[in-house]
Parts: C-alpha cells; structure tokens; sequence
C-alpha cells in the first residue's frame, strides 16, 4: 500500500528523502531533523547531511536496528513482509518510509528494490498526519458532462490552467499532479473534498 506524504513545512518537493524518511518513521519535526542531521556532519566528518557517512544517525542517534536483505524484495513485497513496525527502506539513490506495512512517499517507489532497512522502535511515536500537509500548489476536477471533465491546475497565486479531458483518464491526472506535490480537490457534487 502507498499513501502521498510530504512533510516539508512550505511543501516542496525537493531531494529530502532522507529527511522525510526519519520524519515519518520518528514523528519528529522537519526542523528537528534537519538540525540534527546538519549538526551530525560535525561528528561524522561529512559534506552533506545525507552522505553515506552521515547516515549512521540512523542508528547512532536513534538507535535503529539495521536488517540486512539480498536486494531482492520490492519495496511493496518488504511491506507486505512486514505488516507492523516502523522502517526506513534504502534503495538505490532513495529513501523511503514504511510504517505498518504502508509506503509513505512523494512517489510511489513500491516496485524498487530494497538494499536494507532500519527498523526505528526506541522513539515515542505519532503517526503521519496526512490532512496537515503543506501543499504549495492545487488542482480540482470536475465533470462537465457524461464523458468529459475539467481539470484546473493552480500556480498557489490564484492564477490557474484548464484542461478538458475524458472523464476516464481524470483519476491518471489527478494521480500525475499528486505525485507532483498538488492539493487534489475534487469539485464534484456541489461540494469540496480531498479527492
């Protein structure tokens, strides 16, 4: 299972993965880890927070339990194998977050292989709460008729694009513009919802 979450405090989609990963599996805050992360590099020696060097934070400073895989599980075949706890999952060039069997990403990155993962049990925790995200920009769909729908794509300063598309491939959009960090609101029914 694959849920968007970006806990960037403006909501951008940067190359944060390293943060946003012990955010989700820790419940701390973005500022939190970014500063120990920085402050860490003092320990470690490194040039930037998410070298490899640095990442031994992982288990220096919150005390994670390394699991050690062959390479050849998916990141969705990982969660299905691990229905409960809390996992950080490295793969090539990306970190992501497991909890309860769940992905929760920018991007769903199910299908990559897993190299390792930590497994984080030493920190009281709070769930991901998905409904305080920051979204930076918006997009709404609704249908116009039996077989066509509008899609407005929002810049975050009021001024939008508009597609008409066929009511089929509005969820493939949605999905599209989602992975990209967009507020989905859907319009349909005379009344606003999280999509």
């Amino acid at each position: 299972m694959y849920k968007y979450y970006n806990p960037h405090p403006k909501g951008l989609s940067t190359d944060d993965c390293v943060k946003r990963a012990i955010i989700t599996v820790t419940g701390r805050d973005y500022a939190t880890v970014q500063r120990e992360l920085n402050n860490y590099k003092k320990v470690t020696g490194a040039k930037a927070f998410n070298s490899v060097k640095n990442l031994r934070y992982v288990e220096d400073a919150l005390g994670a339990s390394k699991i050690t895989l062959d390479g050849t599980l998916t990141a969705d075949e990982f969660c299905k194998k691990h229905p409960r706890g809390r996992f950080i999952l490295d793969m090539d060039g990306h970190w992501s977050a497991c909890v309860d069997g769940c992905i929760y990403d920018t991007w769903d990155c199910g299908k990559e292989k897993v190299n390792f993962a930590y497994e984080v049990t030493t920190e009281p925790y709070t769930a991901p709460d998905l409904k305080k995200q920051v979204f930076k920009y918006c997009c709404t769909s609704e249908k116009i008729s039996d077989g066509k729908a509008r899609i407005r794509i929002y810049d975050g300063n009021g001024v939008f694009v508009e597609r008409k598309i066929p009511a089929e491939l509005t969820k493939g959009y949605v999905l599209c513009l989602q992975h990209s960090n967009y507020r989905y609101i859907n319009l349909d029914g005379g009344k606003e919802n999280e999509g």
